[in-house]
Parts: C-alpha cells; structure tokens; sequence
C-alpha cells in the first residue's frame, strides 16, 4: 500500500504541470483522439512536506527552483536546477516515493520544466536516496519525451553520475540518451528485438524484465489510442517467452511523453490493462 506521503507528493507534482507559468504545451495532432492520464487523490490526513535543499545557476533558474522546493510534496531531497543555459534538471527523490511512483514523478517534474523552459531541450536525471541514479528524461521539441533507465545502476549518458548538491553546475558531455536500452544483456537483446519488429509503432523500448518484470515503451503518432491495449499485449506476449513464469508489467507513454497506462500480465496468462 501506498503511504499518503507518496500520493500527496505526487498528486501536489501534478502541479508542476499547470501553476507555474502560463506557457502552453504545444498542441497534438486534430487527428488523434485524446489520451488520458490519471492521478492519484491526495488523502486529507498527508503529512507535511519537507521542503528540499535546491540549486541553481540563473535568476530564471531560481524561480523554478524555489517553485519547485514549496510543491515537491515530501518526494524530492535535493534539486540542481541549471535549465536555462543547459537544459539540465537533477533530482534526488527521498525515501518516500514508492518504486512505482518513479515514472509519475519524473514526468510531473519534466511537464514542469518544459512549462517555464519550452523552447529548448531538456535533460532530467533522477537519483535514488542514496545518489545512485535511476532513469533519465530527455525533451527534444518536436520529438516529446524519452525516458532511459540507468543499466545496471551506473551513471547515464550525461557523462555525471554525482547527485544534486549547492552550486552543482556541472553539464557533462551528453551522448545520445534515445537509444534502446535495458538493465542487463537480456533485456537490451529484448529491447532491440522489439524495436526491430515495431518500428513504425515504437517510439522506444526500456526493459527491466530480467531483474523485476518490468517494460516501458513509448508510441508513435501511428498508433491509435485504441490500439495501445492490443499493441501492449503483444510486447507482453513477446517478453513472455524471454521471460517465463513471471508477473510482467508495461507501462507505456504516447507520442509527447504523457503517460497512457499500465498493463499487468499476470503468470497465468491473464492481462489487465489500467488507464
């Protein structure tokens, strides 16, 4: 179960996205029909946050931090914020965000950079408690957002593998963080195999099956939203048989970053998809 630290925070992240500046996101296809993403309810007994420790490298920078320190919700330890010259956001989250509430948290975080940052690209990394890192979020404009686990636990592609900490203002020489990926040898000859036979549906692949039955995916404007459950499905299927005998969870994002759902493949064969 969820503690109401956890769904408070993330609820109050959801913020993130809509109160800080009135910069719109830019519009989706007429086309498409719309894709929904659901938050959790904050419970009235949450406990009270605990502010952050933040940084940042420009006055602009400042303002997002210090908006960013009175609505973390309790989830978020430390922050660097270096946005405006380069596109770079570092978060350690605290020990109340539950392992499944990571993704939640980094698309709210990221939906708020883009909302006072629009124009230009943007590097979000997430680290655990303990400064190791854990996935990556990357904003291209024109491309939405592509998240990247951190294989096996070492730093990712920003060349920086230090948490957050005061006057933090380090870049780093960026590789390219879109390519496919997966915690171990298994699950990137997974992820290429996916990404090979689905690449007019698959934006990208990131699996964590090996370890924890995990897969994420991201689809592309050809994907209708009513054929995600079925394309979810097939992924699963696919895993399945790399992975046997196991519970497998998806999630899956749409075409601009924004979460669509979830689907459980449970070890006897039964899917349930949550939206």
């Amino acid at each position: 179960m969820k503690s109401s630290a956890t769904l408070a925070g993330v609820s109050l992240l959801a913020l993130l996205a809509g109160c800080h500046s009135s910069v719109e996101e830019p519009p989706r296809l007429p086309e498409r029909a719309p894709y929904s993403v659901q938050r959790p309810a904050v419970p009235s007994d949450a406990p009270a946050a605990v502010a952050p420790e933040v940084s940042w490298d420009t006055d602009r920078d400042r303002t997002y931090a210090r908006f960013l320190q009175g609505h973390s919700g309790g989830l978020i330890r430390k922050a660097a914020v270096g946005l405006e010259k380069r596109g770079s956001l570092k978060v350690e989250i605290s020990r109340a965000v539950a392992p499944e509430d990571t993704l939640d948290l980094t698309k709210s975080l990221m939906a708020g950079a883009r909302k006072d940052f629009p124009d230009g690209p943007i590097l979000l990394s997430l680290y655990d408690p303990e400064g190791a890192p854990i996935l990556k979020a990357q904003y291209r404009p024109g491309h939405g957002v592509r998240y990247q686990l951190a294989p096996g636990g070492s730093s990712a592609s920003d060349g920086s593998s230090s948490r957050p900490s005061p006057g933090d203002s380090s870049s780093g020489a960026a590789s390219d963080p879109l390519a496919r990926s997966g915690v171990t040898a298994s699950d990137r000859k997974f992820a290429a195999w996916a990404e090979e036979h689905g690449r007019a549906y698959l934006r990208y692949v990131q699996a964590d099956l090996e370890r924890n039955g995990r897969l994420w995916f991201g689809v592309t404007r050809d994907v209708k939203p009513a054929d995600v459950p079925q394309l979810t499905e097939s992924l699963l299927e696919g895993a399945r048989k790399e992975f046997p005998k196991r519970e497998l969870i998806a999630t899956v994002f749409d075409p601009d970053g924004e979460r669509i759902g979830r689907a459980h493949y449970k070890s006897d064969g039964k899917l349930r998809w949550e939206r």
